[in-house]
């Protein structure tokens, strides 16, 4: 079901991910990347935890997917500084955040879940960024299917576009780094 909406927030915005990229990712294999470009140069790095190293690749990508690695850091601000302070002039970013929390073993669980307006100032606070742009998805269905970890192959079309602002399933922010591409 997760990887169901990161696919419907991507498709209209696939444009923006041409060209080399990466993807960090608390999954090894995120379930949604096959949505992407095939011509995109993707490289997806499942993250540590530690940002340094697990960052240190997005200055030399056109773009970034975090897709939900803040969460698991203590500092979300201080580790997306760090990031916004290694991409190249340009660069777009996208963050995946949940604003739903479900119970996860030891070091899968996240210490954070993040709101709309709460993703939309962690990034606006970043003088490094500009355009951000904030959208959710999800709903009472969504969410329970989340929470239980029910199939999301079942959801019909009309359950996938719901938002109720209650259920922030999947909060996703879009931005790019200030500056021209070189």
């Amino acid at each position: 079901m997760y990887d169901a909406l990161v696919r419907r927030f991507l498709r209209p915005r696939l444009a923006t991910l041409a060209g080399p990229g990466l993807v960090l990712a608390v999954d090894a294999d995120p379930g949604w990347t096959d949505v992407l470009p095939a011509a995109a140069d993707v490289k997806v790095l499942r993250a540590t935890g530690r940002f340094d190293p697990d960052f240190a690749a997005a200055a030399t990508v056109d773009w970034l997917v975090l897709d939900r690695c803040l969460q698991w850091l203590p500092e979300m601000a201080v580790a997306l500084e760090e990031v916004v302070a290694r991409l190249r002039p340009g660069a777009a970013l996208v963050t995946f955040l949940t604003g739903i929390a479900r119970p996860e073993p030891g070091e899968r669980a996240p210490l954070w879940s993040v709101a709309p307006y709460a993703a939309r100032r962690l990034h606006e606070e970043r003088r490094g960024l500009e355009r951000v742009e904030v959208e959710q998805y999800g709903n009472v269905t969504l969410a329970l299917a989340w929470i239980y970890r029910l199939p999301g192959g079942d959801l019909t079309e009309r359950e996938l576009a719901a938002v109720d602002p209650a259920y922030p399933v999947l909060v996703a922010v879009t931005a790019s780094k200030r500056g021209r591409r070189g």
